[in-house]
């Protein structure tokens, strides 16, 4: 009894820390904290995994920050831990309503991760490229921020670096690498802009000396200075340039000759190595832009594998969103109907350290659908049969056998329908299978029979 006692005095306690750490990260969410709300709503789960406020606002927090799949699987937590009056479905409502908003969130996220994989590669402008579309769409998905600031940093490019810093703080204004990062940046235009200073004062400077105006005493008259008359100024300007003509004939214009030819020799030679170089330049750029467009296309590729498996991965998520809406307003049908197609291994958790996974959600519900779920859609391929529209019920069929593949009736009236339809290979085929897997029964006799044998 005291150890009971003790164990529901410690439970207690938890709730109550949880209640402590809930109350402090809505603090700090309604502050557009996000970056300080998160680890206080982990830490309440941590305490309390049944916390659905702590879940749905961490959901929240994450959402708002970009993070899209992790507020998905937040909500989905919490819908299972919960299935009646929880804003959580709300949310996920809202979003399958909107399916062209999951699928923009998507295609985001595949173009930061693609970007992601230029960056590590050094190919920095066209992540540049890349992630500046992301933000013009998703201007608060915090992560291709903190990316496309860090690569303009690299380039230098300190302006544009400081417009999306501040872009991040204004979704999350406690974000610690933004404040980091904008330290630097502010450094650095800091440094600019005295730099700018000096250039304009020595600038200013030059101007001034540069503007002197020559006054009369800059002007300094020979005392020795006579008029002369005109004859001898005629007779010494003509001796003057006998004397010269003389000395560029014999003097100047042989070596002028010589130099002249030794440049001409020298530019040609420097012309010849220069389109040498040319040459080689050339054919080294053909070389890179043969490499350059083999890893374009390698990266489209990737690009494009990305994109397929994260709208797979949503679609999966999307389809256990509708499972848990159908279970809980009983519509056991169309909840089996999308339990037959689900692909759990797309299911992935969250480490938030509260021991509550979507796993675990999908295994909650997972009992009923494998033990009734094939029986409701065994009985709408019937319905669907009687009404004649034979391919609605075969695929009815078919999702009957995805949950339980040993429903013997559902091989065999999908069978009998591909011979109604006339496809009697594929009846054969099946019909074959009912008389090997479940030999000695009933069907397995009139499979016999509608074979021939």
């Amino acid at each position: 009894m005291n150890a009971d006692k003790r164990w529901e005095n410690a439970a207690e306690r938890c709730r109550k820390a949880a209640n402590s750490y809930y109350n402090r990260g809505l603090v700090r969410a309604r502050e557009r904290d996000l970056s300080g709300a998160a680890p206080l709503l982990k830490r309440a789960l941590e305490l309390d995994k049944t916390h659905t406020e702590a879940r749905n606002l961490l959901g929240l927090v994450f959402y708002e920050s970009g993070e899209v799949g992790d507020a998905l699987v937040q909500w989905v937590i919490s819908m299972g831990l919960q299935p009646e009056n929880n804003p959580a479905i709300r949310y996920l409502d809202d979003i399958r309503r909107k399916s062209g908003r999951i699928r923009t969130y998507a295609r985001q996220i595949q173009r930061y991760n693609a970007a992601l994989e230029l960056a590590k590669h050094g190919v920095h402008d066209t992540a540049i490229h890349q992630l500046s579309g992301v933000l013009s769409q998703h201007p608060n998905y915090v992560r291709a921020g903190l990316l496309l600031s860090l690569l303009l940093m690299e380039a230098e490019d300190w302006t544009r670096a400081q417009h999306y810093l501040k872009q991040v703080q204004q979704t999350d204004v406690g974000n610690p690498q933004a404040a980091r990062y904008l330290l630097e940046v502010q450094e650095h235009l800091e440094m600019q802009q005295d730099r700018k200073d000096s250039a304009q004062g020595e600038e200013m400077l030059k101007n001034a000396y540069s503007h002197r105006q020559m006054t009369d005493d800059d002007v300094i008259i020979p005392s020795s200075y006579r008029e002369s008359t005109g004859w001898q100024t005629v007779m010494n300007i003509g001796i003057g340039l006998l004397i010269g003509a003389a000395a560029v004939l014999f003097l100047y214009m042989p070596t002028k000759t010589a130099e002249l030819s030794r440049e001409h020799n020298q530019d040609l030679i420097a012309v010849s190595e220069k389109l040498s170089a040319a040459n080689h330049e050339i054919s080294e750029l053909k070389n890179s832009d043969a490499s350059a467009e083999a890893e374009r296309g390698n990266l489209i590729n990737q690009l494009n594998s990305i994109e397929e498996d994260y709208t797979y991965k949503l679609s999966q998520y999307q389809k256990l969103i509708g499972i848990l809406d159908d279970y809980r307003s009983n519509n056991y049908s169309h909840a089996a109907d999308l339990f037959a197609t689900i692909d759990t291994e797309q299911l992935t958790d969250v480490d938030d350290e509260s021991d509550v996974s979507v796993t675990e959600v999908y295994n909650s519900i997972a009992g009923k659908m494998r033990a009734e779920g094939y029986l409701s859609l065994y009985g709408l391929g019937d319905a669907a049969y009687d009404r004649g529209e034979y391919e609605s019920a075969i695929n009815y069929y078919v999702k009957a056998l995805a949950i339980n593949p040993d429903y013997e009736p559902a091989l065999f009236k999908q069978a009998l329908t591909y011979k109604v339809m006339g496809d009697i290979q594929s009846a054969n085929n099946l019909f074959g299978e009912v008389i090997l897997r479940f030999p000695d029964t009933e069907l397995a006799r009139r499979a016999q029979q509608e074979r021939g044998y």
